[in-house]
């Protein structure tokens, strides 16, 4: 039985594969789309065949709703593999402070139970702090979840965690510069050809990464092509439009050697 001393036991759930993991890959970041009380009655209803070993709520202490032994139904592909966090909010939310200190504390306890390495990670097949739509249409096609607010304080769930192994802190990546545009027009292949500073900026970030692409601000088909290469190796939707989360993962997303 493996429960995290400190976590609120809230089972049990008949949604569950009992002993089910296989291995213990990292953590997964998921949103709730919903209430705390909402969810946990989801989950225990054993119609809706979903569960998650970690329920988060705004305010409060971490809630254990599956053994991390058992594996539970959050990412369908990756279930058997990774352990599962629901953090109440919305789609579009950030994490509150302590959600953020919840998370830190549990990727701490994964690192002292299995080993499960304090950094992130955009590959399924890799280990360490994940999130739900890095899966892809293998774990759900949730390509949103648990959304960009929540990426871009991953930094801070690792810094965090990272203090309390006591291992040397990373120093978190600049965050992505803001696109005005948003809502509204994306960067993509149009007609007339779109060029203006925001296609230099995201072209200058993805020479600085590594990848061959002249920054003249124009936004035609050769960057098209880098950016549908780029989704596809941090499992972002395919579809060669530089939008809000393509952008962020820009500057925020490792870079892959």
């Amino acid at each position: 039985m493996a429960r995290m001393p400190g976590a609120e036991w809230i089972g049990p759930t008949a949604n569950l594969y009992p002993g089910g993991m296989v291995e213990h890959r990292g953590l997964v970041l998921h949103i709730q789309d919903g209430t705390e009380a909402g969810s946990e009655s989801w989950f225990k209803d054993p119609s809706s065949e979903a569960s998650a070993h970690f329920l988060n709520p705004k305010s409060g202490g971490l809630r254990q709703l599956v053994d991390t032994d058992d594996a539970a139904w959050t990412e369908m592909a990756g279930n058997r593999h990774w352990v599962s966090i629901e953090n109440e909010g919305l789609g579009g939310d950030s994490l509150t402070a302590s959600q953020i200190e919840n998370c830190a504390q549990l990727l701490a306890w994964l690192h002292a139970q299995y080993g499960v390495p304090v950094v992130s990670t955009d590959d399924v097949n890799a280990t360490g702090l994940i999130w739900h739509g890095a899966g892809g249409a293998a774990w759900g096609g949730h390509y949103d979840c648990p959304g960009d607010p929540v990426l871009a304080q991953r930094p801070q769930i690792i810094a965090r965690a990272q203090q309390l192994v006591g291992q040397p802190q990373t120093p978190p990546p600049a965050p992505a510069p803001n696109y005005p545009a948003w809502p509204g027009e994306y960067l993509r292949v149009q007609q007339p050809m779109l060029h203006d500073d925001n296609v230099r900026t995201w072209q200058q970030q993805m020479a600085h990464r590594g990848w061959s692409i002249t920054a003249d601000g124009w936004y035609g088909p050769a960057s098209a092509s880098v950016c549908r290469q780029f989704q596809q190796e941090k499992n972002l939707g395919v579809d060669g439009i530089v939008g809000p989360q393509t952008w962020a993962a820009a500057w925020t997303a490792p870079v892959t050697a």
